[in-house]
């Protein structure tokens, strides 16, 4: 696939989205996919809370709820993708399990659901991955690799894996599975916060954008959604401004954010239905950390802090008078935090 050299500085990029098509369900899950999976979700999790902020709100000058992830079994939404992704596995004649590559979160939410379902995972680590998150794939069951320098080569090694086991390969951003679960993270807010007007979004690979700006578009196609990444890590803008997959240099400290391109699957959904990107430096998410914590008591990652990161950078760019943040996962390391909470950082 191309690959660039990105010039993109952090701030606010649009792309219009009148000339595109919508197609449901080529370009994402269809209706009873959505609702299949999150009646399979539901069995197994209750939901997470969207509650009022009063210390963000006034912060903005906006009415501000938070949807806390973070408490989920593997403190990340990805849980969510994952149960109904692994379920489609419990079926006779599907007994190889799955296989896919992740830096934590991903890989997290896949063995939890291998766990609960009965089916094998494994999952391709790249060497950069931190620390905790790898103990915590181990803790979980997960068989693990410890392959490459980066999340394209593990997802590489991964596919190759599957190839030769006969395995299902799960791609982060590109399974529809994956997509029909995350869509019931906004089905919740929206139905715990009604009058909400526009939901910001962090984006990696693009699964969870995707699985709102999908489901939304089918139930809610008056909510704003704006999507935010690191500009560390611009793959998914790139690819979204330039209408196809591109790669992008990755040096995010958002290990949620950490992808070189989006899932092509995501990317169609993008591209024809959101209109809204911003980039935020990793300085921005640093200090995002530190101001979730003042705000909600929330020990919350870099990635997961990207909406609050969006908001304080760019507010006055960002519509709505309610506006949703998702706070997408809570692994954090110690060190990180005491650097986040740290003075010079604030």
């Amino acid at each position: 696939m191309p690959t660039t050299n990105s010039v993109l500085t952090p701030g606010v990029y649009r792309r219009d989205t009148a000339m595109e098509t919508w197609h449901e369900p080529q370009n994402g899950p269809s209706a009873a996919e959505f609702a299949a999976a999150r009646a399979t979700i539901s069995r197994v999790l209750a939901p997470t809370p969207t509650v009022l902020s009063t210390q963000l709100s006034r912060r903005w000058g906006r009415t501000a709820y938070v949807k806390y992830e973070n408490i989920s079994p593997v403190r990340s939404f990805k849980i969510r993708g994952a149960l109904a992704a692994i379920s489609a596995l419990t079926t006779p004649g599907k007994t190889n399990g799955a296989i896919t590559a992740s830096t934590g979160n991903h890989g997290q939410a896949l063995a939890f659901a291998g766990h609960h379902f009965g089916v094998p995972v494994t999952v391709v680590v790249p060497k950069n991955a931190e620390t905790a998150k790898v103990t915590a794939l181990r803790n979980l069951g997960a068989s693990l690799e410890i392959y490459g320098g980066n999340l394209s080569e593990a997802q590489d090694r991964a596919q190759q894996l599957a190839e030769e086991r006969g395995a299902l390969f799960v791609e982060d951003g590109e399974h529809l599975g994956l997509m029909a679960g995350a869509g019931s993270l906004i089905a919740e807010m929206l139905e715990q916060a009604p009058e909400l007007e526009t939901v910001i979004v962090p984006v990696g690979g693009g699964n969870l954008i995707a699985s709102t700006l999908a489901a939304s578009a089918q139930s809610a196609p008056q909510l704003t959604i704006v999507g935010v990444q690191s500009s560390a890590a611009p793959g998914a803008t790139e690819s979204w401004l330039a209408g196809d997959v591109v790669t992008a240099a990755c040096r995010t400290i958002a290990g949620g954010l950490a992808t070189e391109y989006p899932g092509q699957a995501s990317l169609q959904v993008m591209i024809a239905l959101l209109e809204t990107m911003i980039l935020v430096s990793d300085d921005d998410l640093w200090r995002a950390i530190g101001t979730t914590f003042d705000a909600t008591g929330a020990a919350i990652e870099a990635a997961g802090v990207a909406g609050i990161a969006a908001i304080d950078c760019y507010g006055d760019e960002i519509p709505g008078e309610h506006v949703g943040i998702m706070l997408t996962g809570g692994w954090i390391s110690r060190p990180d935090l005491v650097r986040a909470l740290s003075a010079d950082i604030i």
